[in-house]
């Protein structure tokens, strides 16, 4: 009774095996479609880093500038005093 049953079934074990592979593979393509939207946000977070080493390097040098103007308009010192 089994062995006449085989027959019937084994295209229905292929369709829902071949269902299971395309269901697996638009997982996958959904996964790479996360991985690519990722990789925008680590670039566009990259590039604000890098926008804001500028303003400290900008920053610093505003410092060094006012720390100049300080020293120039301190007096003199006097050794020894």
């Amino acid at each position: 009774m089994l062995n006449a049953a085989k027959p019937t079934l084994l295209p229905l074990f292929i369709e829902f095996g071949q269902s299971f592979i395309e269901f697996g593979q638009s997982f996958i393509e959904f996964g790479q479609s996360f991985i690519e939207f990722g990789q925008s946000f680590i670039e566009f977070g990259q590039s604000f880093i890098e926008f804001g080493q500028s303003f400290i390097e900008f920053g610093q040098s505003f410092i060094e500038f006012g720390q100049s103007f300080i020293e120039f308009g301190q007096p003199p010192r006097i050794h020894g005093k």
